[in-house]
């Protein structure tokens, strides 16, 4: 029987630690590595913030912020009172410059078989207000990747927008069955909606809305997928090789409302790699990585046999 266990260590000293599950694919990418059948054996371990429950069958971290190579890999075997234990231990680090708060850590390959630009990326962490016209402005509270939020307001009931021009992203190599997620903070009940826009022109963009859930606190959205933004486009229609500017329309039900931005990113949901994917993954009890500190983190990997 497998059993693995999540350790983290500030200091020297643990301070927290977080059983996996492992998926279906960690139990076959296991089963092979052992056979000699797997030609990379470097790993790497992810870090998110999403604390939906893991299941065998994740494929991957459900909003991962941080990705960091194995710096060590090792066996562990101990014998006490005749009986012998077996484990792989691996080891990373989470240097002092990352912020964000940890409820989800992944084991994967570190690489893929092919590399493709349309892998699963950020697309921002909207951690410079500078970008962004509109005049949002940083808050240092209730972040959950990195050490701020962008706040943006919408007076009067009607409907702001906040734009950015980004490094040109290319979307046509992403299927409608990608998905792109929104991590947010809601600070109250008038909120209507969100819209997201992806421009290649000032009149020409993807346009998809989002209706928040009711209450106050961190959300993340469901998975929305691509097939949902392409079918949002205008007419002219956008050149989906050259989006170079994001949008957020903020609109209240009345009066006045307030909400934060904390992280967009796309997600690559159907490119099939054999040797690539999620290993094991843990939903940690929330664990607050500060700037200015580094975390170690090991990956011990009982044998059972």
């Amino acid at each position: 029987m497998l059993k693995g266990t999540y350790i983290f260590y500030e200091d020297g000293k643990e301070i927290h630690r977080s059983s996996n599950i492992i998926t279906k694919f960690g139990k076959r990418f296991l089963t092979n590595l052992i056979a000699g059948n797997v030609t990379g054996t470097s790993k790497s371990m992810a870090f998110g913030i999403d604390s939906t429950a893991a299941t065998d069958l994740d494929t991957r971290l459900g909003f991962e912020f941080y990705r960091t190579p194995v710096s060590f890999g090792s066996t562990d075997i101990q014998t006490a009172n005749e009986t012998t234990s077996y484990a792989v231990v691996y080891k990373a680090t989470i240097p002092q410059d990352v912020a964000g708060v940890i409820s989800e850590v992944g084991l994967y390959p570190e690489r893929r078989a092919s590399l493709s630009s349309f892998d699963s990326k950020f697309i921002t962490d909207f951690e410079n207000q500078l970008d962004w016209t509109g005049a949002p402005e940083l808050v240092a509270v209730n972040a959950k990747v990195g050490p701020t939020l962008l706040n943006m307001q919408s007076n009067s009931g009607a409907a702001k927008e906040y734009t950015s021009t980004v490094t040109t992203i290319d979307l046509s190599g992403y299927s409608v069955n990608d998905s792109i997620r929104l991590a947010y903070y809601k600070y109250d009940n008038n909120l209507a909606s969100l819209k997201l826009r992806f421009y290649s022109s000032p009149t020409a963009y993807y346009e998809t809305t989002v209706t928040p859930p009711s209450g106050t606190g961190n959300f993340i959205t469901s998975n929305i997928l691509m097939s949902t933004i392409f079918a949002g486009a205008t007419s002219p229609a956008p050149d989906i090789t050259n989006i170079n500017k994001i949008g957020i329309v903020v609109t209240p039900t009345t009066g006045t409302t307030y909400v934060a931005m904390d992280a967009l990113r796309i997600n690559d949901e159907d490119t099939f790699d054999p040797d690539f994917g999620l290993i094991s993954r843990s939903v940690v009890s929330t664990l607050n990585k500060v700037a200015g500190r580094q975390v170690d983190v090991e990956y011990r990997l009982e044998l059972g046999f």
